[in-house]
């Protein structure tokens, strides 16, 4: 008699898709991804990341992530190019 195994797989998924106080995910388009993905607030995109604010703007200034700033100051960061980090 032959031995039998037995093999399990579990694939885990995580998204980053987040909100703080009134501030949710908007889709636009990306001008370094050149496609349209959700763009998250700073405070979100940290949460969702597990990194601080601080990280994250330093990863911004770094060009590790997308991002785009509006004209009153808020930033808002690619969710695809955050997922790579």
């Amino acid at each position: 008699m032959g031995l039998r195994r037995r093999v399990e797989i579990t694939i885990e998924r995580r998204e980053l898709i987040a909100g703080l106080s009134g501030q949710s995910p908007v889709s636009e388009l990306c001008a370094a991804c050149e496609c349209e993905v959700k763009m998250l607030p700073v405070e979100a995109a940290a949460k969702a990341s597990g990194v601080s604010p601080r990280i994250l703007y330093r990863w911004i200034e770094q060009d590790q992530v997308h991002y785009r700033e509006l004209s009153d100051g808020t930033v808002l960061v690619c969710e695809n190019s955050l997922r790579r980090k």
